[in-house]
């Protein structure tokens, strides 16, 4: 019940007209990303020489299962013999109500598993909350049902109770006892003998956190975000500066200055800041600079994109108090120099 590998890549899709708005909201990634990704075939090939053993594969959703089966069929990828857990189903049974089926983010609460909403959705995020909430549902079940077993007709693979009219006329070889938290290695619970009253022993509640737009709130959201590029952009009209991405950097633009933030992934590495004390004859024969030429480190405050925004906001904030001191001429020529550093940082920054 560890996790010893794992396996994430973008699939790039075969017709880009199918690339709906839908689709990019859902995967939280743009169309540039997903059409410079890999080959399905390439994917799914490097995924079944990572995983070339496995007795069972958990998946949420039956549908899940069956795209997977379909692309491995597909491209003449072996499965191996194996036992499928539907996830969904199984929650149902032992913390459903009878009415209709638990949905994935009710399932988390349910089971008082931690998660951030904001990565729902997101495939990797989504097969590490699966793994949290198989191994805790399963260890609540088993504890809740440890004297209690059934019958399994070892053809079918079913669950039946002991008054099932099913084990009747079951022939005697095909009868096993099996504890009941066998549904949770691929058992399917009978139609006829699995009702709620017989199955049902985790007595989850579903209260959903409230949604409120308190600043706490909204500032513990932001910093939780992963990096795609809607959600930099999210961040940056929250703190109103304006920015551009290139590659692994994000130039910002303050009402004061211009600064450098290096990401890897969702972590900050490095911020640079732009020299803004010039002596005041380089305003008239300012030379070219290449991109970080006339930048200097900054000490980092935080990995956190969100709190690096907050650090830079809080820094030309107080930058801008200063200013408010000096003569209306010094103000002049600090903004003339703010303006041409921004010109010419924005034009190498399209040129790079």
């Amino acid at each position: 019940m560890k996790k010893v590998k794992s396996f994430s890549k973008d699939i790039q899709l075969k017709h880009p007209e199918l690339l709906s708005t839908e689709t990019i909201k859902v995967t939280h990634t743009t169309a540039n990303n997903i059409m410079q990704a890999r080959p399905e075939d390439i994917v799914l090939t490097n995924f079944s020489q990572t995983f070339p053993e496995y007795q069972y594969i958990v998946v949420w959703s039956q549908e899940t299962f069956e795209l997977f089966k379909r692309d491995m069929k597909n491209y003449k990828i072996p499965m191996q013999k194996h036992q499928v857990i539907v996830l969904q189903e199984v929650v149902n049974a032992v913390a459903g109500n009878g009415k209709k089926m638990i949905g994935f983010e009710l399932a988390l609460i349910g089971a008082g598993i931690d998660y951030i909403p904001n990565y729902l959705h997101y495939s990797k995020h989504d097969a590490n909350y699966l793994y949290q909430l198989f191994c805790t549902c399963r260890q609540q079940f088993i504890q809740a049902t440890a004297d209690e077993y059934c019958i399994v007709n070892t053809n079918t693979k079913k669950l039946h109770t002991r008054n099932c009219r099913y084990v009747r006329n079951m022939p005697l070889e095909k009868i096993l006892m099996k504890p009941k938290s066998s549904i949770f290695k691929g058992y399917l619970i009978c139609k006829c003998c699995g009702t709620k009253e017989e199955w049902k022993r985790l007595n989850w509640t579903y209260i959903r956190k409230s949604e409120t737009s308190s600043k706490k709130d909204k500032s513990k959201i932001l910093k939780q975000l992963p990096l795609t590029e809607k959600n930099i952009d999210i961040i940056c009209r929250h703190f109103q500066v304006s920015y551009s991405v290139s590659n692994a950097a994000v130039f910002i633009c303050t009402a004061y200055s211009r600064w450098i933030i290096y990401l890897n992934h969702d972590a900050v590495t490095e911020l640079l800041h732009e020299n803004y004390r010039f002596n005041r004859s380089q305003y008239f024969k300012k030379q070219r600079m290449k991109c970080t030429e006339g930048y200097h480190k900054q000490n980092l405050p935080s990995g956190n994109f969100y709190e690096v925004l907050q650090y830079i906001k809080s820094h030309d904030g107080s930058m801008l108090k200063k200013m408010t001191k000096k003569s209306r001429l010094e103000k002049l020529l600090d903004l003339v120099e703010i303006e041409l550093q921004s010109k010419s940082s924005t034009e190498e920054a399209v040129e790079e």
